[in-house]
């Protein structure tokens, strides 16, 4: 084996090596997104082992909602591949300045490392939307440059310089000069040196002057034609042709005059024309959240289960990210972008405490590295800064805000406080008490000091029951949609909440249906259930006393039966139906408003259905709603339970535990297993009238 080889081998095992690393680094500082971190290193593998052999950027799409760690992700990676120097990070927001930065960047990679292997990051892909929410066509912008970037890697640019206006203005005077008998050998003027070096020397450029200062005669024994304060000037306009400024120096001391001329044309032509940029060698990664895949983004309420996010985000697949896609892109846009689509999951309630131990050890190690003095931080607090910080669609980022308040923020008057009490300390501990942070500072185990200081509760405080009239209107709410899920659709919700932090939101149910589809014959159920609160309000309180807490559950009703009956097919027509227009001469077209009366119809039955199941169960009603009246929350066993005891002709067996085997599959396997058992089965005939028993009777014979 040939030293070369060799030398190759070396280097591969030692990339090898330097990716395995890595991803055993990453997965250290980042948390629940191990497998993403594995995805991401592997597709990297090929790129950084082997980016000679690369035609096109290796592209990896990273897909999350916000706070997951997309950028810093590959931030850390790139340095721990020591790829600094050859990374460009692209913010794609929407801002002002957002396509005068891709152009310079665009530029800098040019001049700087173009051909070779570098790291791309494009942030915030979701702004660079190239259709409107009607999936109409938007303006044009310069920072559709992207798109070719992720087909070839090569593109155009046109390179902005501020020399151009000044070579210029050289070329007009020389070109002048010339005309009035100057004259120039290997690019130095021989003829007519005094009335060039007046013109072109207002600056007294050819001067010489004498070490005390002293002006002397000019020299005009070696004139330049073209001044070397031009130098620089003309080479940042010919850097692919020329290596350095010497070398154009001896391309312009080999010229005639209008040789020079006729070089400096040239050099204004190709300082003007669009520079090739190569990033074909390149590794790509397109960073962003797409509401369309991650329908839960729009959810800010802290009480939601993070668990239950991190579940929903977990059936998010490449097929969902790229109709998510096609909400904010051309298809053919969509291919450039590849298959390598890489979704991180939302963070389950473990991640997030993860997350949160991991920052105070990081503060803890801090404070014992700078100060000699051992933290510690009681459980405690970090249950406390997971109920203030964790907003599950919003990832770490109001972790860190929150542990900056809560922790980091007392540091300075803990620490200040042991030195002006002058105690020898090992130990400090930080606890919460009631609405205080206790802090102890100990001396070999020995209590030396005690320090309290008052901790402010945002969301917690939120959250305490009022005990006023409006809980007791969402009581009563949330109990009817709570009591029709149970009863109608044989689910019983996860939990009900009367009072949240997310003071907008009120109170909410939440229920998860163990099927994936709508039936026909559940549509007015359903209708039932968006309908249950107000339901439930008109029953309890009275006509006269219902109040606007159903707008939205109305609203979502509304669109529920109208997109049933005309998109769904799940009215009289199989069609889909919309507004009379130009754009939609391919749908029907509900002229007499048929669908509106009978979306109407259905509203009402419903409304009547989900009264009558209330009313049935109006002691369950009362007593569920009489208890959230005084609690924030029912958790679901809580919920069985009242239901065990209160609800009315009605069998618990027969609650929906699992949606997958409920009629579908079982009735089409009895059918089949029906239709084998019958000695002559009825001919059965195709749409061409072909018989499709003709197989099986040319079997039997």
């Amino acid at each position: 084996m040939n030293k070369d080889l060799q030398q190759r081998h070396k280097e591969l095992i030692e990339k090898q090596a330097v990716l395995q690393q890595a991803k055993e680094t990453l997965k250290t500082e980042f948390v629940g997104i191990d497998q993403v971190i594995e995805e991401v290193v592997d597709a990297i593998s090929s790129w950084y082992l082997f980016p000679e052999i690369q035609e096109k950027p290796v592209i990896i799409n990273l897909w999350g909602l916000t706070g997951v760690g997309k950028s810093s992700l590959v931030n850390r990676l790139v340095q721990l591949i020591s790829m600094e120097q050859k990374y460009y990070y692209f913010d794609l927001g929407e801002s002002e300045n957002r396509d005068w930065n891709v152009q310079r960047t665009l530029q800098e990679i040019y001049e700087n490392v173009n051909g070779y292997p570098i790291i791309l990051a494009l942030d915030e892909f979701q702004h660079a939307r190239t259709l409107d929410d009607l999936r109409v066509e938007k303006e044009k912008s310069s920072s559709r440059i992207i798109w070719q970037l992720l087909d070839s890697g090569k593109f155009k640019i046109s390179k902005f310089s501020f020399h151009q206006e000044e070579i210029y203005d050289l070329i007009k005077q020389l070109r002048y000069l010339l005309s009035h008998g100057v004259q120039v050998s290997k690019g130095k003027v021989t003829a007519q040196v005094e009335y060039f070096t007046e013109k072109m020397d207002p600056k007294n450029q050819y001067t010489d002057h004498s070490n005390d200062g002293k002006q002397t005669d000019s020299n005009t024994q070696d004139v330049l034609f073209v001044p070397t304060r031009f130098y620089e000037s003309i080479f940042d306009m010919v850097k692919e042709k020329y290596s350095t400024t010497f070398e154009l120096q001896e391309k312009l001391l080999s010229l005639e005059g209008y040789e020079t001329l006729a070089f400096l044309l040239e050099v204004f032509e190709l300082g003007n024309s669009p520079k090739t940029v190569d990033c074909s060698k390149g590794l790509i990664f397109v960073l962003g959240n797409l509401d369309e895949a991650y329908t839960m983004s729009h959810n800010f309420n802290p009480d939601m289960d993070a668990d239950e996010f991190h579940e929903q985000s977990l059936k998010i697949n490449v097929p969902i990210i790229k109709r998510a896609l096609q909400r904010r892109f051309r298809n053919e846009q969509i291919a450039r972008l590849g298959n390598l689509h890489i979704i991180y999951p939302a963070f389950s309630k473990q991640s997030f405490q993860k997350i949160i131990a991991l920052e105070l050890g990081k503060i803890e190690e801090k404070v014992y590295r700078n100060q000699g003095v051992k933290l510690q931080i009681d459980s405690s607090l970090h249950d406390f800064i997971y109920k203030e910080a964790v907003y599950p669609t919003q990832g770490t980022r109001p972790i860190f805000t929150t542990i900056h308040q809560v922790i980091q923020s007392k540091l300075g008057k803990i620490i200040t406080e042991m030195i002006l009490k002058n105690l020898e300390v090992s130990c400090i501990a930080m606890k919460l008490k009631e609405n205080h942070i206790h802090i102890d500072y100990y001396q070999e185990q020995i209590l030396v000091h005690s320090l309290s200081i008052q901790q402010k509760f945002i969301l917690e405080d939120l959250r305490k029951s009022k005990k006023n009239d409006l809980q007791a209107i969402i009581a009563v709410h949330e109990s009817g949609h709570a009591i029709i899920a149970t009863i109608l659709l044989r689910t019983v919700p996860e939990v009900i909440f009367s009072n949240t932090a997310e003071v907008e939101t009120g109170g909410f149910v939440y229920t998860k249906f163990k099927w994936k589809y709508v039936s026909k014959k559940e549509i007015i159920n359903r209708l039932a259930l968006d309908l249950g609160g107000y339901a439930a309000e008109r029953l309890v309180f009275g006509e006269e006393n219902v109040t606007t807490g159903a707008e939205d559950d109305i609203k979502k009703a509304t669109a529920f039966i109208t997109g049933m009956l005309k998109e769904a097919g799940m009215g009289d027509i199989p069609g889909a139906f919309d507004v009379k227009a130009v754009e939609t001469k391919y749908f029907l077209h509900d002229a007499d408003n048929e669908l509106g009366k009978k979306a109407e119809s259905l509203i009402l039955k419903a409304l009547e259905l989900a009264e009558k199941t209330l009313g049935e169960q109006k002691l369950w009603l009362l007593k569920m709603a009489d208890y959230l009246s005084d609690h924030s929350q029912m958790r679901k066993n809580a919920i069985l339970q009242m239901a065990e005891k209160y609800a009315v002709n009605f069998d618990l067996d027969s609650l929906i535990e699992d949606g997958d085997f409920l009629f579908y599959r079982n009735h089409l396997k009895a059918q089949v297993s029906e239709l084998e058992t019958l000695t002559n089965p009825r001919p059965l005939k195709d749409a061409w009238g072909f018989s499709l028993n003709m197989r099986s009777e040319n079997k039997g014979s």
